[in-house]
């Protein structure tokens, strides 16, 4: 039994490393195409991805929410997404 278990493990560490790549992809467009559209609202970039969720003080023209929640970092929990001043998400 503890040799199936050896096997098989490096196995799963990769399928579990990939689907963290892919769910890391998804949330990176998500924040990406939601920057496009508060761009097309607002006229700038959102400074965070806090500002896809809630308004930014002293914005008139936000129509959002644009995300409905903060996306959560499937490769470490505690670092969050952050945004470049052209709506993309910064390499971390």
């Amino acid at each position: 039994m503890g040799v199936i278990l050896i096997l098989c493990t490096p196995h799963f560490s990769s399928a579990s490393n990939h689907l963290r790549m892919k769910m890391n992809r998804a949330n990176i467009q998500s924040i990406e195409g939601s920057a496009q559209l508060y761009r097309i609202d607002v006229g700038t970039y959102p400074l965070s991805v806090t500002d896809l969720i809630e308004s930014p003080m002293g914005s008139t023209r936000w129509q959002g929410p644009y995300l409905k929640e903060m996306p959560i970092n499937p490769f470490n929990s505690e670092q969050g997404y952050e945004l470049n001043s052209s709506g993309r998400v910064k390499n971390s």
